[in-house]
C-alpha cells in the first residue's frame, strides 16, 4: 500500500514538473532527459511510472485540467455571486498567466500535428469542460437575476474564455510589456456591461 502511495506521489510529482516544462519550452522542447532532471530522477526512472513522452504530457495536460477547473469552482464558493466569481476568476487567470503559466503552450496543442490526435482531443475536451463551467456560473447568475436573461449563456461563456486566451498568448509573446493585470481590468469592465442586468 505505501509504495502505491508513494509512486502516485511520485507520478504527481513528474507530472507538475512536466506541466511547468511544457509551459517554459513548449511541447516541441520538451524531453524526458530534461524532465528527469528537474525532478532528481535519471531518465530510465521516468519510464518506470509513465510509458513514454506522450503519456507524461497527457498527465501534465490533466494537472493542468485540475488546475484550471479547481479556479471556476474556488471562485464559486468564495464569491457566492456568479458575477463577482467571474470578476475573480478573470483576475486569477490574468495572475495564473502573470506567473509563466501553460496556456499558451496548452493552447498550441489544440493544434497538434495529426500524430497528437488523443493530446490535441484532450486539450479540446479541456476547453468545453471549462465553458461548460463558465457558462453554468452565467446560468446562475441569470437565475438569481444578476445576468441579463436575454443572452446565451454558451455564447457569453466562450466570450469570457475569448478575454483569456489572446492575452495569454500575447504575455507568451511581449513579456512584461503586456500589461496583463490592466487587461483583465478592461475586458471585465466591458464584459460586466455587456451581460450584468441593470
Amino acid at each position: 500500500m505505501t509504495q502505491k502511495m508513494n509512486t502516485e506521489a511520485r507520478r504527481e510529482q513528474i507530472a507538475g514538473a512536466a506541466l511547468k516544462l511544457l509551459a517554459e519550452r513548449g511541447s516541441e522542447g520538451f524531453n524526458i532527459a530534461d524532465l528527469a532532471q528537474s525532478v532528481g530522477l535519471v531518465p530510465s526512472a521516468i519510464y518506470r511510472h509513465f510509458e513514454g513522452r506522450e503519456d507524461v504530457l497527457d498527465a501534465a495536460l490533466s494537472v493542468f485540467r485540475d488546475k484550471v477547473y479547481g479556479l471556476v469552482e474556488a471562485a464559486r464558493r468564495e464569491a457566492g455571486n456568479p458575477l463577482i466569481a467571474l470578476e475573480l476568476l478573470l483576475t486569477r487567470h490574468a495572475r495564473l498567466i502573470e506567473s509563466g503559466g501553460a496556456v499558451p503552450h496548452i493552447m498550441a496543442s489544440m493544434s497538434a500535428p495529426e500524430g497528437h490526435a488523443a493530446r490535441r482531443a484532450k486539450t479540446e475536451r479541456i476547453f468545453r469542460g471549462y465553458v461548460a463551467r463558465v457558462e453554468a456560473l452565467v446560468r446562475e447568475g441569470q437565475e438569481r437575476g444578476q445576468i441579463r436573461s436575454d443572452i446565451d449563456p454558451t455564447a457569453a461563456a466562450l466570450l469570457f474564455a475569448g478575454m483569456i486566451q489572446p492575452a495569454a498568448l500575447l504575455r507568451h509573446a511581449e513579456g512584461e510589456r503586456f500589461d496583463i493585470t490592466a487587461h483583465a481590468a478592461q475586458v471585465w469592465d466591458l464584459f460586466r456591461r455587456a451581460v450584468a442586468r441593470d
